[in-house]
């Protein structure tokens, strides 16, 4: 189980800056689906996960935050990508602010995936 769960980390978590608003795409449909066999492969079986999203300047901010239980404890882990703003397609940017919201439902939408 143990090795599950470190593959697992490695799999969530981490911040990365993106040139171009594809790079953002490719990296959730290929994430996303990732992380919910591992999750299945380790047991997890609760577990949420939202997208959240914030500019800043002219860098957008995405936030992916998984929340699960082990060992009876809730652990949240957090990917973050960012992105200059001029790359990101009017949808995704629609309604931002500073501050962080949670945009979940717009990218399963958008994206036809689910968060």
């Amino acid at each position: 189980m143990l090795p599950l769960l470190l593959g697992l980390g490695a799999l969530v978590g981490g911040y990365l800056v993106v040139k171009n608003w594809e790079e953002i795409e490719n990296w959730l449909k290929d994430f996303l689906p990732k992380l919910q066999t591992a999750l299945k492969d380790t047991g997890i079986v609760d577990y949420a996960a939202k997208l959240f999203s914030s500019v800043e300047g002219n860098i957008m901010r995405l936030v992916h935050r998984l929340y699960y239980k082990e060992n009876g404890k809730w652990v949240e882990k957090t990917t973050v990508r960012e992105i200059d703003e001029a790359e990101v397609p009017a949808w995704a940017k629609e309604g931002l602010t500073a501050k962080e919201s949670d945009v979940t439902d717009r990218y399963e939408k958008e994206l036809e995936l689910t968060v």
